[in-house]
């Protein structure tokens, strides 16, 4: 990963910070895209201790905000030539209906529609890579309990009718469904593959879940993957020579390719999504 540029979203915690150590001890230049601008730092300035890496900068980034995404991939575009590698890690969930600035439920907002725009947007940086760059979805396997609720991506039954469980797989059902439709718009100027890093010990449900939620999480996370191990497929999909050439794909913890749900393969429903969510993002493209 020498003189390999690799941004990061959500790269201060969880499987986003583990990601980032490794990438870093194998020498990537690394832009850690976060919306806390003092943790992201603070972060950095760790990785920077921890690896004895020095190449590792910050970048303002909200996800849950289309003017920040635009903004962040302004500054990005502006300071480096190229982006080898873009690992959309971030992630939200939550069990009560929450919206994005722009109006999109919380959890289809940040983790597909921000990642759809950041991801549009700097494709004229992946684009000057001198190999083919990489792009990686961090999905689940929750989403083969997905499907895409055209008429409630803004939350428009409301706050009774929501499911937090069914937004999320939702969400994450639209990583996969990206991830292919980018491949077929894409593929021959550079790779998209997603994953599924299995059941790590984040903070994830602790942050938005309900009582009960966060009660059963923090019992279960002591005996769930460590971020370390949860990392694992999102560093050998950046590094190894092995899938240099494979875009499309979709791989489990194990690092094997494994054939996602089949309203994931759905290519007619990947197409309606991308341009529902182009039309969403439409003002803030570049």
């Amino acid at each position: 990963m020498q003189n390999k540029t690799v941004l990061i979203t959500g790269a201060n915690d969880g499987i986003g910070k583990a990601t980032a150590e490794r990438l870093a001890r194998k020498g990537a230049h690394l832009v850690l895209a976060c919306r806390d601008e003092t943790n992201a730092q603070r972060t950095a300035d760790w990785l920077v201790k921890t690896t004895g890496n020095e190449k590792i900068d910050t970048l303002p980034l909200d996800l849950a905000d289309l003017r920040s995404v635009r903004s962040a991939s302004e500054l990005f575009l502006a300071d480096y030539p190229r982006l080898d590698v873009l690992i959309n890690n971030a992630g939200v969930y939550c069990e009560s209906l929450e919206r994005t600035r722009d109006g999109y439920e919380l959890q289809f907002g940040v983790n597909h529609l921000g990642h759809f725009l950041l991801t549009l947007n700097l494709l004229p940086a992946m684009q000057c890579a001198s190999l083919c760059s990489r792009v990686i979805n961090v999905a689940s396997a929750m989403h083969a309990n997905g499907g895409i609720d055209f008429g409630n991506l803004r939350g428009e039954r409301g706050a009774k009718a929501y499911d937090g469980s069914a937004a999320y797989a939702q969400s994450k059902l639209a990583n996969v469904l990206f991830t292919k439709e980018l491949n077929r718009r894409h593929g021959t100027e550079l790779t998209t593959n997603c994953l599924h890093p299995g059941v790590v010990g984040t903070s994830l449900a602790n942050k938005k879940g309900k009582l009960l939620t966060k009660t059963i999480w923090s019992l279960y996370k002591p005996f769930a993957r460590s971020p370390r191990r949860g990392a694992d497929t999102s560093v050998y999909l950046a590094s190894s020579p092995e899938v240099q050439e494979v875009s499309g794909r979709y791989f489990n913890p194990s690092q094997c390719l494994i054939k996602p749900s089949p309203t994931a393969c759905n290519a007619q429903l990947a197409r309606r999504l991308w341009e529902y969510s182009e039309e969403a993002v439409g003002e803030f493209l570049l």
